[in-house]
């Protein structure tokens, strides 16, 4: 079983603050990403395959150190450069809340 662990991680030049996956060998395998000047937050994988699980519990992770916004907006307000098109009529798609 690996062994994983997070940590948050603040970058002025990106101006926001990150949540980072990180392995047993200390690399980066995912961060989540709350950027202050554009409102957005993004997943980054950096090509790693992570079980659903696991991400299920770095997204919670994320969403509860990440929260708010600097000026205080909750991140469930993020801007969204992208759109998912729903083609399952039995599975609304709805923002994690």
């Amino acid at each position: 079983m690996k062994k994983l662990r997070t940590q948050t991680a603040s970058d002025i030049i990106r101006d926001g603050l990150g949540a980072e996956l990180i392995d047993e060998n200390g690399n980066v395998i995912s961060e989540i990403f709350r950027c202050d000047s554009s409102h957005s937050v993004v997943v980054n994988t950096f090509n790693n395959d992570i079980e659903l699980n696991i991400m299920n519990n770095f997204i919670t992770y994320a969403m509860e150190r990440l929260e708010p916004f600097e000026d205080g907006t909750p991140l469930i307000n993020a801007e969204n450069s992208s759109e998912i098109e729903n083609t399952s009529p039995t599975m609304p798609l709805e923002p994690i809340r």
